[in-house]
């Protein structure tokens, strides 16, 4: 063979590897990207769920109401038709606490750590 055809080769042989390692590569930063925006929406999911997180207001009737309940660890005032958690509704603590005039408080069984 001829030296020519032989660099020839060498260079399309360099050439295919080069464009290969460049599919990777933007496919390996495409991958990256997505997951550090998925890491980043947790982030910010899990300091809303820190900041305000959700509660349980009693909705049934009964006497006035001073407390709001946790939703991730409620006491077992809120159980008491087997767990169920009927009667009460699911909010964020800062709508919680514009409810009744401002009144309610955080149960303090749910929230003794």
């Amino acid at each position: 063979m001829n030296s020519y055809i032989l660099r020839h080769q060498r260079t399309q042989l360099i050439e295919s590897f080069l464009a290969e390692e460049k599919r990777r590569r933007q496919e390996f930063d495409a991958r990256l990207e997505a997951l550090d925006r998925e890491i980043a929406e947790a982030e910010r999911a899990e300091t809303e769920d820190y900041r305000n997180p959700e509660v349980l207001v009693r909705g049934s009737q009964g006497a006035r109401r001073k407390v709001y309940h946790s939703a991730t660890s409620p006491c077992g005032r809120t159980q008491y038709d087997g767990g169920k958690q009927r009667g009460f509704t699911r909010m964020r603590e800062s709508e919680a606490k514009l409810m009744d005039g401002g009144t309610l408080k955080r149960c303090s069984a749910c929230w003794s750590d």
